[in-house]
């Protein structure tokens, strides 16, 4: 995908390497934390992979990360006349940079500037020390995705403690005032199966049969506002807002997700994990007070 003796291809974008092979590539938009391969025209499809159409028309390939070598970000560097560019466009004969170095001088004789940055349009032959950088994206991927399966994405999640074992439960009794646990494999004894549920895989408990009966949720801080954590979504951690302020709604453009009833208000935004603050886990134990 790249001949540095001609000029730099991709100049700017994003590479993944699969199956040996290398092909421009993307994160797949509502398919988190999927990566789309996007073979050139005329190439062959990635083999095993089915194709997807995207909202502008564009076909993916997506590939789950797991599958995948590589996926980095890719940028170029030149110099002309000494004075570092990151390359912006290129043709076989000349190549476009925008200035990265620190002479206004230099900048102000030989370059073009748009707003406060400075580029300029070079003959390829009058350009040195033409180099590729690469940034890891794969890796963070994968770090991510253990990050947010450790705390279970972050959804608030009811448990209870049956015999010491810990089972996903229900966050309400039913009318008869039993508590529904999901119990998998395990097939606890004393409690009875839940008759609704043909999997077999739940079992009802009185409150008085269980060691503890809790609810977890989290919550967090982000441009300084209140949430509670709903998820994730895309890589990104979902919220509701919690604060009084339509402004701040407002300011930060937080997404209505009202009813359009007008039973409820609520104002939701999609955050990236390392902008969050003050994340914390809460407990709310369930049972009745003795």
């Amino acid at each position: 995908m790249t001949d540095a003796g001609v000029f730099p291809f991709p100049v700017k974008g994003e590479v993944a390497a699969f199956h040996g092979e290398l092909y421009a590539a993307r994160a797949a938009v509502g398919l988190w934390p999927c990566v789309e391969l996007l073979p050139e025209p005329g190439r062959p499809a990635p083999e095993g992979l089915a194709p997807r159409e995207a909202a502008d028309g564009s076909v993916g390939y997506p590939v789950a990360p797991e599958h995948l070598e590589a996926w980095y970000a890719v940028t170029w560097t030149f110099r002309w006349r000494g004075e570092l560019f990151e390359c912006s466009a290129a043709t076989p004969t000349a190549l476009e940079g925008d200035y990265l170095g620190s002479d206004e001088h230099f900048a102000k004789e030989h370059l073009k500037r748009l707003f406060t940055d400075y580029y300029g349009v070079f003959p390829r032959d009058e350009a040195t020390e033409l180099e590729q950088h690469h940034e890891d994206l794969l890796q963070p991927l994968h770090a991510l995705v253990r990050r947010l399966a450790e705390v279970d994405h972050f959804r608030p999640t009811t448990y209870a403690v049956h015999r010491g074992r810990t089972y996903p439960a229900a966050a309400e009794a039913d009318a008869s005032g039993l508590i529904s646990l999901t119990t998998g494999d395990d097939r606890p004894e004393d409690l009875v199966a839940d008759p609704r549920d043909p999997s077999g895989e739940h079992f009802l408990a009185t409150p008085e049969q269980l060691d503890a009966w809790y609810r977890t949720y989290w919550t967090f801080r982000w441009e300084g506002g209140p949430f509670d954590a709903v998820g994730t979504v895309d890589g990104g951690l979902k919220g509701i807002y919690t604060g009084g302020s339509w402004g701040f709604a407002d300011n930060w453009q937080l997404t209505d997700e009202s009813d359009p009833n007008g039973a409820y208000t609520r104002y939701t935004a999609t955050v990236d994990l390392d902008g969050v603050t003050d994340l914390e886990q809460h407990r709310t134990d369930l049972l009745p007070k003795q």
